[in-house]
């Protein structure tokens, strides 16, 4: 009992550490950025680039209605796919990569390398090299149509079907890499006792992976499932290099930054229309939809916490 308290002690005095020495940064974050634009701006109206008269919850209203709510709620469903995608492509099958490299042993640092080398890929090019393979007579075609899997013009980028799945699947590749060396990483810091104590009982791959690696790897699943929630949210450079600030075709791709930027800078509409109050309005949202969501995914994760 008396160990007991003294870890429970010794975790809020970490905590108490952790907040004290983000509160700068996030005492400078809030008075550079979030109270002059999104926190601020978001209450008024806007005539260019110019702020006119306090509107209140105006620009929040707006954004939730018709024709700017359709947009919104296609966004924001598009964000949410996204994430779920990369939880399973990215991060549920680097696990999965970590545990054979884990359990191959001989050879897992080449191998690492060949995961991690996309990741060290600027997005835009990522995106720019994709959208030339996957294009209609590209290589992709040419070699689906070789092997007899494809006949015709290949046209995934251009199907509202295809589109985001192929965007989310890209991304996953992309950032492949971080996940693996992750999980191989954390899964080194357990004790080979344990896996050979499991072994002895009858244990297999699968149910030492699922009964014993899994709840120890939960703080690096965390950390991983809490960066993958941000960049999600913050989707931007892939969407724009493959399918435009419009997310072609037809809003199939469309994010919630997209959505900002064509706000922001007057790319929404055939006249290219500048709604800035609506922008920050949206920007706020996100804001508040990544803290909250940000905040759950800790305490969540770290209530299930498992320490040997």
């Amino acid at each position: 009992m008396t160990k007991l308290r003294r870890t429970t002690s010794l975790q809020r005095t970490q905590q108490r550490m952790a907040v004290l020495f983000i509160l700068p940064a996030l005492a400078v974050y809030g008075l550079f950025v979030l109270y002059p634009l999104s926190l601020w701006g978001s209450f008024f109206t806007w005539k260019g680039l110019r702020m006119q008269e306090f509107a209140g919850l105006a620009n929040f209203s707006r954004l939730f209605v018709f024709p700017s709510g359709a947009r919104l709620y296609g966004a924001l469903w598009h964000n949410i796919a996204w994430f779920f995608g990369i939880m399973v492509l990215q991060n549920g099958l680097g696990l999965l990569f970590a545990w054979l490299l884990f359990l191959r042993g001989r050879g897992a640092a080449f191998f690492q390398s060949v995961f991690f080398f996309p990741a060290v890929l600027s997005p835009v090019i990522v995106g720019a090299l994709w959208r030339l393979l996957l294009a209609p007579g590209g290589i992709v075609e040419w070699a689906l149509n070789g092997l007899g899997l494809h006949q015709g013009s290949l046209t995934v980028l251009g199907n509202s079907h295809t589109a985001l799945g192929m965007l989310i699947a890209i991304d996953a590749w992309n950032w492949m890499g971080l996940p693996v060396l992750i999980y191989t990483a954390g899964l080194r810091q357990i004790s080979p006792q344990v896996f050979e104590a499991a072994k002895l009982d009858g244990a297999g791959n699968a149910r030492m992976l699922y009964a014993i690696a899994l709840p120890l790897l939960m703080p690096a699943l965390g950390t991983l499932t809490t960066l993958s929630f941000i960049n999600t949210f913050n989707q931007f450079d892939i969407v724009y290099v493959m399918q435009g600030v419009q997310g072609n075709p037809s809003y199939a791709t469309d994010t919630l930054v997209t959505y900002f930027y064509r706000l922001a800078f007057g790319a929404e509409g055939a006249v290219g229309i500048t709604d800035i109050g609506l922008a920050l309005a949206l920007g706020t949202m996100l804001f508040l939809i990544l803290s909250i969501g940000t905040l759950l995914m800790l305490r969540f994760f770290d209530k299930r916490t498992v320490e040997l």
